[in-house]
């Protein structure tokens, strides 16, 4: 009988509502609202099971709960929510990863920037972003969307630059925004001898994914926050290999 309502307009109505709840899928990867989905799945399947074995309180329980839990998901999940809806409103709805060499490439140009940085002790503040999004951060600074340079990473960071203050964003292979405000950290246990734009970094790290790379500009020593986790006084190379790993996962 299922197999009457199996005709082509049925068919491609499910494959682009296959494609719209895999971008969503996507879109939460790495963020709390991957809880969500698992929370979503968790309680369908439940209710199935429970009308399955015909026990109707359990299923009356299940479906009141249901509307309430759809309230708690807008309330908390409200960032990632938003982000993913943007992100289906955008023509890039079918956008692929960059590719291997496209990825070695845009690292090569952060690597040679952060180096010139490192060597001259300009301070800076670069966030890399992955799954989740920063359009929180992103907003509270300058809007650039202009291609991904060596040369231009630097400019923006010269200590005379309007937008040298703040940190900067990269998503793919375009710098998004400069001058953004970070959160700082709220690890209580992180060194006293550690500045604001450490801690700004190691803050971003906290409250997302994306990867922080900090240039000191009191000794040029680089650092990279991942997951509030701070890895100090790495080279060009060590740099070059943590960001190739981490973008690679």
């Amino acid at each position: 009988m299922f197999l009457r309502f199996l005709n082509p307009k049925t068919i491609l109505e499910i494959i682009i509502l296959w494609i719209v709840i895999y971008r969503i899928v996507v879109s939460l990867q790495g963020t709390k609202g991957a809880y969500l989905i698992r929370g979503v799945i968790v309680l369908i399947a439940s209710y199935f099971i429970f009308q399955k074995l015909n026990l109707t309180v359990l299923s009356w329980l299940l479906t009141n709960f249901f509307a309430f839990y759809l309230i708690i998901i807008v309330v908390i999940f409200q960032p990632e929510l938003r982000e993913a809806l943007i992100r289906l409103g955008q023509r890039h709805i079918f956008y692929k990863s960059l590719g291997k060499e496209e990825i070695e490439k845009i690292l090569r140009e952060i690597a040679s920037a952060v180096n010139i940085l490192s060597r001259k002790k300009i301070g800076a503040l670069i966030a890399i972003k992955r799954e989740m999004g920063l359009n929180d951060y992103i907003e509270s600074g300058i809007l650039i969307n202009a291609d991904l340079t060596s040369e231009l990473l630097q400019n923006i960071f010269h200590p005379l630059a309007p937008l040298h203050d703040g940190g900067l964003i990269i998503d793919g292979a375009k710098i998004v925004a400069a001058s953004c405000l970070f959160p700082h950290s709220e690890n209580l246990n992180l060194e006293k001898t550690l500045g604001m734009r450490h801690r700004s970094g190691i803050g971003l790290s906290e409250h997302t994914d994306a990867l922080v790379i900090i240039v000191s500009e009191e000794n040029g020593h680089v650092s990279l926050a991942i997951n509030g986790q701070l890895t100090g006084d790495l080279t060009t190379q060590d740099l070059l290999t943590i960001l190739k790993g981490q973008l690679s996962k």
